[in-house]
């Protein structure tokens, strides 16, 4: 049980740094790239996107301990699924590996592609509507992603004993 609940808290952990980032994109980053004309955003953007893409131990990580850890709680406990504990585990990892794992890696993942291959110097016409797509993504995987964290810490607290 011991394995179970340090696996708990570090994918719990995860989540929470994913929610995190997400969080300061909706409250800090978003805000200021809507101030930043076609070739502001373009570069500043490019620029986010390489930064957060090129720490191998960053956002990629994190984000796959997130949506892969809590599989091994959920098999492992699998006779207990009846459990507050499993199920909210259970709602927790769906929450954040399809609303924010799989959202973003077919949604947002190739929005951050295109982007990456504007030329700074002349965006194309359409660079406001890929901007807006994106923060509209944004805004529904973030509240997605923060109910998912408070799931997983929910279950904590109705972890088995033993």
């Amino acid at each position: 049980m011991k394995s179970i609940r340090i696996v708990h808290l570090i994918s719990t952990f995860a989540i929470g740094l994913f929610a995190g980032l997400l969080y300061t994109f909706e409250q800090g980053v978003i805000p200021a790239l809507m101030t930043l004309n076609a070739t502001e955003y373009a570069r500043v953007e490019q620029g986010l996107i390489r930064s957060l893409d090129a720490f191998p131990t960053g956002v990629i990580v994190v984000a796959n301990l997130a949506m892969l850890l809590p599989l091994y709680p959920l098999v492992r406990l699998w006779q207990q699924r009846n459990t507050a504990y499993w199920r909210l585990t259970a709602l927790g990892w769906a929450l954040f590996f399809f609303g924010v794992g799989i959202f973003t890696i077919v949604l947002n993942v190739p929005i951050n592609n295109a982007v990456l291959a504007w030329d700074p110097a002349a965006p194309p016409a359409d660079w406001e509507n890929a901007r807006s797509t994106w923060n509209t993504l944004n805004a529904i995987r973030t509240p997605i992603n923060y109910v998912s964290f408070l799931l997983m810490i929910w279950a904590s607290f109705e972890m088995p004993e033993g």
